[in-house]
């Protein structure tokens, strides 16, 4: 089961790389196009962006050291497991009332439930 942590791991790794491409490159499922400086609305939200990115490479390393010392994995995991379902509750929320993208949200919210799901068995199985 600790491969689980590696799936997590993997998973913010990857969307930490997106996050920060989404700023040069547009490919699909990824976040919109960055507008010039001077058109970005709110003017904080290449930084919410950014700390995202930041956040997720964060989590990602966790995920690795607890999967390389599975014995402090479980009070992680909670909180883990408790952000990983907001942020597909987050995803569901913009999109049906702020009309965030529907990519968006298979893309962020959806893979971000698949790892609170595996985090869930993990801890059931444990």
């Amino acid at each position: 089961m600790d491969y689980i942590l590696l799936i997590g791991a993997g998973f913010n790794f990857i969307g930490g790389v997106s996050i920060i491409g989404s700023i040069f490159i547009d490919y699909p499922f990824s976040f919109p196009s960055i507008r010039d400086a001077g058109a970005i609305n709110p003017p904080d939200y290449m930084l919410f962006r950014l700390f995202t990115a930041g956040t997720a490479f964060c989590f990602g390393s966790m995920y690795m050291y607890l999967y390389r010392h599975p014995e402090y994995a479980v009070p992680f995991l909670y909180f883990g497991m408790a952000l990983k379902y907001w942020a597909f509750f987050a995803a569901l929320v913009a999109s049906a009332r702020y009309r965030l993208p529907k990519t968006i949200l298979i893309n962020f919210g959806c893979s971000n439930l698949l790892v609170a799901v595996l985090f869930t068995v993990y801890l059931l199985a444990r």
